[in-house]
């Protein structure tokens, strides 16, 4: 009976552990400046558990756009949208790109106005896991839409 009461005190202890670490812990992150200077949103969705992939590609997300475009997302030309695509306040964004879990997409402005978007969740699993590759090309990805 002992044994019984440690293991399931043992399997508690870890559920709870692992839902604590792949839960979103701080809200969602929107940056937004200004719309007349607007040239690309970026938005990664996330589910409200997450895996290390995922977290991994929030990581490198983040990285690219505080290292290397820190100056426009200052200035308004990127705006980046975190979103939790389980929460009923982002029901209808997720429905307009069709997020689902984890997905990575750039929308493209336009004079205030939103052109056309690019789903590029595909490409950021495959390249996620060589950081430098994903931050390389990522990063190319941005320059080309915000010329």
């Amino acid at each position: 009976m002992n044994y019984l009461i440690k293991v399931l005190i043992t399997a508690s202890i870890l559920i709870f552990s692992f839902s604590q670490t792949f839960s979103q812990k701080n809200g969602d992150t929107v940056i937004a400046n200004n719309i007349k200077n607007l040239k690309l949103k970026v938005y990664y969705f996330h589910s409200e558990i997450r895996c290390n992939t995922c977290l991994s590609i929030e990581k490198c997300i983040r990285k690219t756009l505080d290292s290397l475009f820190q100056n426009q997302l200052e200035t308004g030309v990127i705006d980046f949208y975190l979103l939790n695509a389980e929460k009923q306040e982002n029901a209808m964004i997720v429905k307009k790109f069709d997020a689902y879990g984890s997905t990575l997409v750039l929308a493209e402005y336009l004079n205030g106005k939103e052109g056309k978007f690019e789903d590029i969740t595909n490409w950021a699993f495959k390249k996620i896991y060589s950081p430098s590759v994903f931050i390389k090309e990522f990063s190319e990805k941005i320059n080309a839409l915000i010329k």
